[in-house]
């Protein structure tokens, strides 16, 4: 019997319902409020439902356009061949809508670790903190959610990939959204991930765990595979066996094995259909050495190779060759990577260990709460981007800065030229803006302390974005000194009573433990290793009295202010040239050259590049105000130069003078 959908019964006949009372009515304010009701019902089928609140920091965009002002007291310059980095202080809403005009299909990881909603006043809606009395607060966490989800979307590749960290507050409601928002093409994996083996005391469980949501286009091969220790590759012979593993069961699998010096030469010509064929399972030509083998069993059986001929080579450097004492050879495969499993457990994640303990180390004295344990997110970025050597990362929950030091250490460790993006506002969070509430009681209850000059004093000595983001890159990239030890895991491996069986291995673990040491040994103090239950780690040490070496990367700050679409005194386009540099910097910033462009307002300047017929400073591309008036003639020289001209403001903000009426 076929289900009836009562829910969209009752929906057509609410429809029918409305229909008929506008058939009976003439009203318009009565029709076209019956129309938004049935608007309402066609809408809202399956997916989430909450309630949508207004947003100030959105509602800022419908009268006021964003720009970024770069705070050169903050730069950073190590190198022109590198690339350029990004600290975006400002609301990351207003960050992520300057970012769709220089980072649309752009970004190849986006990881965010959001406030979690606990209740415990950890986040801000329209300048108010949200805590567990708020009977609204899920409703305005997925308000504020949605609205950055739905830009952030936009920014990622084809490829990229959304990382969203979370825990059991807004777990299936986040999954719902981002459900509704990236729609059928996504695919949603949920990674469990031990963060603080000590737990938790709830009212029934201690929580020991939280999520990471990892969405990506189905269809496509994202997540790599991870790459296993020895003593953890399973070994198993590559011809097959059991039910449907005969010659006769499948195509392009009974073909020669070429063997010689115990190394696989290559590969024969499949015989499957040459029934009349029966070869042995090894034979040995002395005159050239060379060993041919062929899936055949102990007991004579025709089996099949678990690859067809036309892919076996793609396991060619897994595969290994075994000699039995009857001098039969047998074909062995043991993939040494393998699919992330979903629950990560390892103590490297302890949030506390390797989170709060280092950026304590890295910015003393700082009010940062809960910071993730860095081995947490370059694992997550790792299973996306490990291969990508020139990613750019994005987070605009940026917080204590881990997603910008992860991405240093990935370069460090792996090579590449991977950069970041990071968006943080500067607020002080609940407990310092109570205390400033202490000092300066007159502000208790009332709003507008923002603009008082002692609370601007308080923001730029305790400001999130300026006293942790800030100063933890500016340590990663520069180095630090503590007054603790610093201990930094550099390798480890998974260990089982085998290796002290079997000699092979021990010493192949052994010397692969003794080489990366050696490499690693002008970088550290001292180099340890320990071996914890079924771990042996090498720990790359470095004393107090000694630096924590830095890992270069250009490095640049920029604030966000917002400029009025409508002024009766200057232009639009006037107020925004100005803000051009930053947006040129931030979208080009894997292919910009120092001096590679030059931005012009005076036409006299574009007039004397003309006039002198030369490039003297091997430019690019040239930025020219809109009043600047190019005649055809000037234009084609300048392309003759293999210079791109380019007009501005309106490269950046074609819709914004659009909407003003500027241009058409």
């Amino acid at each position: 019997m076929e289900s009836i959908n009562l829910t969209e019964k009752r929906r057509k006949k609410l429809l029918k319902t409305i229909n008929e009372i506008k058939k009976e009515t003439t009203n318009q304010e009565t029709i076209a409020g019956l129309n938004e009701i049935e608007l309402y019902i066609i809408e809202n089928k399956y997916g989430i439902q909450f309630e949508e609140h207004s947003e100030k920091m959105f509602d800022d965009l419908m009268s006021n356009i964003p720009v970024f002002v770069e705070d050169f007291t903050r730069k950073i310059d190590f190198s022109s061949s590198m690339n350029r980095s990004f600290i975006l202080e400002g609301d990351n809403l207003h960050s992520l809508y300057l970012l769709q005009k220089t980072h649309k299909k752009a970004i190849d990881v986006i990881y965010i670790d959001p406030p979690y909603n606990t209740g415990s006043k950890d986040w801000k809606y329209n300048n108010s903190y949200i805590d567990s009395n708020d009977g609204y607060r899920h409703s305005k966490w997925l308000s504020m959610m949605s609205n950055r989800l739905k830009l952030a979307k936009k920014l990622l590749t084809r490829n990229g990939t959304l990382i969203c960290a979370i825990d059991e507050n807004e777990l299936a409601t986040l999954t719902l959204l981002i459900d509704d928002i990236f729609g059928e093409g996504y695919r949603i994996d949920t990674v469990v991930v031990v963060h603080n083996p000590r737990g938790v005391q709830g009212d029934n469980f201690s929580y020991t765990h939280e999520y990471a949501l990892f969405v990506y286009r189905k269809g496509l091969k994202i997540i790599e595979d991870k790459t296993l220790q020895s003593n953890e590759i399973y070994v198993s012979n590559l011809r097959n066996w059991g039910s449907e593993s005969k010659r006769s069961d499948a195509a392009n699998c009974f073909y020669p094995i070429y063997v010689k010096d115990n190394k696989i030469l290559g590969f024969g010509d499949d015989i499957t259909a040459q029934t009349d064929i029966h070869p042995s399972q090894t034979s040995y030509d002395s005159s050239t050495g060379v060993y041919t083998v062929y899936p055949i069993d102990i007991q004579g059986v025709e089996r099949k190779w678990r690859y067809a001929r036309q892919t076996v080579e793609s396991v060619l450097s897994v595969l290994q060759v075994k000699k039995h004492s009857d001098d039969r050879l047998e074909i062995y495969i043991g993939k040494n990577y393998g699919k992330y499993k979903t629950v990560w457990d390892d103590k490297k994640f302890d949030a506390n260990e390797n989170g709060t303990k280092l950026i304590n180390a890295m910015v003393p004295n700082n009010d940062f709460d809960f910071p993730k344990s860095i081995y947490t997110v370059y694992e997550c970025l790792s299973t996306v981007i490990k291969n990508r050597p020139n990613a750019t990362v994005l987070d605009f929950f940026a917080g204590s800065g881990t997603t910008g030091h992860a991405v240093l250490k990935m370069n460090e460790n792996l090579g590449g030229n991977r950069n970041f993006i990071l968006c943080t506002n500067n607020d002080i969070g609940f407990k310092k803006e109570k205390e400033f509430i202490t000092l300066f009681p007159e502000w208790k209850d009332k709003e507008g302390m923002e603009s008082d000059s002692r609370y601007l004093e308080f923001e730029e000595k305790y400001g999130i974005a300026r006293s942790i983001t800030f100063p933890r890159i500016k340590s990663a990239i520069k180095g630090y000194h503590h007054t603790k030890d610093t201990k930094e895991i550099l390798l480890e491996k998974t260990i089982t009573s085998k290796i002290f069986t079997d000699n092979n291995l021990y010493n192949n673990i052994s010397s692969e433990i003794n080489d990366f040491i050696m490499s690693k040994s002008d970088k550290y103090t001292k180099i340890d290793v320990e071996v914890n239950e079924n771990k042996v780690r090498v720990i790359g040490i470095t004393k107090s009295k000694d630096k924590v070496k830095g890992i270069p990367m250009n490095l640049h700050y920029y604030k966000s202010k917002m400029i009025p679409k409508n002024d009766e005194v200057n232009d639009l386009s006037v107020k925004l040239i100005p803000y051009i540099n930053e947006m040129i910097q931030l979208k080009y910033a894997k292919n910009l050259l120092s001096g590679s462009y030059e931005i012009i307002i005076d036409e006299a300047v574009l007039l004397s590049y003309f006039e002198k017929k030369t490039n003297p400073k091997n430019l690019r591309t040239i930025y020219f105000a809109p009043y600047i008036l190019i005649s055809s003639e000037e234009e084609k020289y300048f392309t003759n130069m293999g210079i791109t001209l380019v007009k501005i403001p309106d490269e950046f903000f074609r819709s914004e003078l659009q909407e003003v009426g500027e241009i058409w």
